[in-house]
């Protein structure tokens, strides 16, 4: 079980590195530190308290050296971002995503839908998306009869790899990494997961059970996916209508009301767990673009990401992802899932646009240099965000900001994250100005980039944020 600082862990079973960037790469960092020094380690202290792990329930798959829980990226403040797949390779682009390479050619035989965006532009309560199914606000089910009127919604998603065989193989290959769980919210097929059940994607699988088939696999299109929020939307098409899950009104849920979660934990596709509402307006650590989670008791565990927190009427109120677990077991029955109310304009977006709108951003790729060993091992003058990469197509091309400028402050807020930037810019749109604070250092002729400085000064950039797609 991989594990961080916050105690949280992701609800899906993967197998790839855990800290992918929160803003879509807008900030994507490496890791100075991966190589063969390594900082000492910190001391252990004592607190008298329990630490507890947020996991994310996804199942892993198959694939050579997979094993453990994968850290959702949202939760995590370490902030090591590094896109690669598990053998090294560059990230593949997820169909229908703005990230990464293009994708390998689906198989002849595939049913992957090819997706058409609505004509007209979806409101961010999702009201004018067609073929949704009506919110039941009228009669209660027992638990027996909201899963049969539900469970047909809840299918499995499946993360697969590309594996190009032995050495000198052209053929293309899938292997299967992890699955995890997602709603079907429209009749014609558009189905809610979380973005970390299908990060690093080759290529991505929905199986459906219902009237019409029996555990079909077809592969899907990710429409668009959203790290910070970890959301993502799929579409999958067929001659006959899915059964779709009513979207509810998540604002209001009170706490001690019966509850439901269905997914597919361990493997177990379809189960469902029963609680109650624990607490409302949860935040795994008050960074970013993290959105408000309801916490439940009702069992979450490994697969369920991407699932359904159902209501007593069966309306979606909650995208489970995360759950708090400790080593010792010390701490049990603490599962979330993500608010449908703040997950819908995410949705709206995805949908319409292939990322979250308005969102800000500097424009810039960095390098975080996070504690003084790394900071003395490379060189620099201080703990940062190293600029290593400058948009020339975003406003701050023209700012004067370097490549090689570390930048220690953004409006006076001390940073060494690319959370720490979130924070700083939180509540600002496109547009806006911030001012960073840098250090700029230079070599004397001889020294290079990373030889002898011998001249050190600060300075505070003004830049006109752009937006992260």
């Amino acid at each position: 079980m991989y594990e961080n600082n916050n105690g949280y862990q992701p609800t899906y079973n993967f197998s790839t590195d855990p800290n992918q960037n929160p803003q879509n790469n807008q900030y994507n960092q490496f890791d100075p530190s991966n190589n063969n020094q390594k900082p000492p380690k910190k001391k252990k202290t004592s607190t008298g308290l329990v630490i507890g792990v947020i996991v994310a329930a996804i199942v892993f798959g198959s694939a050579s050296g997979f094993g453990g829980s994968y850290l959702a990226s949202r939760l995590d403040d370490n902030s090591h971002i590094i896109a690669d797949q598990p053998d090294g390779s560059e990230n593949p682009r997820v169909p229908g995503t703005t990230e990464g390479k293009e994708n390998n050619a689906p198989e002849e035989n595939s049913t992957t839908t090819e997706y058409v965006k609505p004509e007209n532009e979806i409101s961010d309560d999702l009201s004018s998306l067609e073929n949704m199914a009506n919110m039941n606000t009228t009669k209660a089910y027992s638990y027996e009869q909201l899963y049969n009127a539900v469970n047909e919604s809840v299918v499995v998603v499946g993360n697969y790899v590309a594996n190009n065989g032995y050495y000198g193989d052209s053929s293309v290959d899938y292997v299967k990494q992890g699955t995890g769980s997602g709603i079907i919210f429209t009749t014609d097929g558009y189905i809610v997961t979380n973005y970390h059940v299908v990060k690093g994607a080759a290529k991505v699988t929905v199986t459906v059970s219902d009237k019409f088939s029996e555990d079909e696999e077809m592969e899907a299109v990710v429409v668009g996916s959203d790290s910070a929020t970890d959301l993502a939307v799929l579409k999958i098409g067929r001659e006959q209508p899915f059964t779709a899950a009513p979207l509810g009104d998540s604002s209001k849920l009170n706490i001690g009301q019966e509850v439901a979660a269905i997914g597919n934990p361990a493997g177990l596709n379809k189960s469902m767990s029963r609680g109650i509402i624990s607490g409302l307006n949860r935040y795994s650590n008050g960074k970013g673009y993290e959105l408000s989670s309801i916490q439940t008791d009702a069992a979450i565990n490994p697969g369920n990401s991407g699932g359904g927190l159902f209501d007593m009427y069966g309306n979606v109120v909650g995208i489970v992802n995360s759950k708090l677990v400790a080593d010792d077991s010390s701490i049990e029955n603490l599962g979330f899932a993500i608010t449908i109310n703040e997950a819908k304009p995410v949705i709206s977006d995805l949908i319409n646009f292939g990322y979250v709108t308005g969102r800000p951003a500097l424009g810039i790729i960095t390098a975080q240099i996070s504690n003084t060993y790394m900071a003395q091992l490379y060189g620099l003058p201080s703990t940062g965000l190293l600029v290593t990469e400058i948009n020339q197509d975003a406003p701050v091309s023209q700012s004067g900001l370097m490549i090689g400028d570390l930048i220690v402050k953004v409006n006076g807020a001390d940073v060494e994250s690319v959370y720490d930037v979130q924070e700083a810019t939180k509540g600002l749109s496109a547009g806006d100005k911030v001012t960073v604070t840098v250090i700029r250092s230079t070599s004397d002729s001889n020294g290079g980039y990373f030889g002898s400085l011998v001249k050190e000064r600060t300075l505070d950039i003004e830049i006109i944020l752009t937006e992260s797609k």
